[in-house]
This record gives C-alpha cells, structure tokens and sequence, in this order.
C-alpha cells in the first residue's frame, strides 16, 4: 500500500511537470513570429515597425525593426498570456507589456514621457 501511495505521488508529480512544460512551449510557439506593430503617439519615426521574437537556446529572444533600423530587446518573457519585454531607444529605457490575443497584441509601452498604446498584428 505505502509502495502504492509513492508511486502514485510521483506520477502526479511528473504529470504536473510535462504539463507546466508543455504550458510553457506553448506559450513560446504564440509570440515567436514577426509582428508589426503600430504606436499612434509614439514620436513618427517610432511609430511604425516590427517587433521580431525568436527562440534562442533556452530563452526567449528579438528585436524591433523600424526601416533596417534594429534595436535589440531585453527580458524577453511570455507569461500568462502577455509579452513583456524592454529596449532602449536613443538611449532611454522602454519597457512594454503587450497582451496577446490569437494574431494580435495589444499593450502600453511605458516611457519617460508617459504610457504608449501599442498594438499589432502578426505579419503574414
């Protein structure tokens, strides 16, 4: 019987890890992609442009792509269903906490200057 109990205990166990796991896969295979994105009330030449999530070796990584111009991200993360990641942009911090819905982001990028909305699609 205490056998019985231990091994069942650690199938659970195991069976919450893969499932955690497989939640967390998940979740990366969303956001990795090209996104492009638009803020409004971003200065213009910001505006515009893509957001670039790729998988490195054992986390998530990307880029912002406006025009050829490239700003590398930071902490890139996915969790509970939203991106967050952070930048700097001609040398001022930007964190930006995006949503995802499917095909769409939705967010605030938040600056020194205030909060940003921010949404996009992925591209196709």
């Amino acid at each position: 019987m205490k056998r019985l109990l231990i091994s069942g205990s650690a199938g659970l166990i195991i069976l919450f890890a893969l499932m955690f796991n497989v939640a967390t896969v998940s979740a990366k295979d969303n956001v990795v992609g090209t996104w492009d994105y638009s803020a409004p009330n971003a200065p213009y030449e910001y505006s515009k442009g893509q957001i670039i999530i790729t998988e490195g070796e054992d986390k998530l990584e990307g880029k912002v792509d406006i025009d050829g111009y490239e700003m590398k991200l930071n902490s890139v993360k996915v969790e509970d269903g939203v991106l967050s990641f952070s930048l700097y942009v001609e040398g001022e911090y930007v964190s930006v906490k995006l949503t995802i819905n499917g095909d769409n982001l939705e967010g605030k990028a938040s600056t020194s200057e205030g909060l940003l909305e921010v949404t996009g699609k992925r591209a196709k």
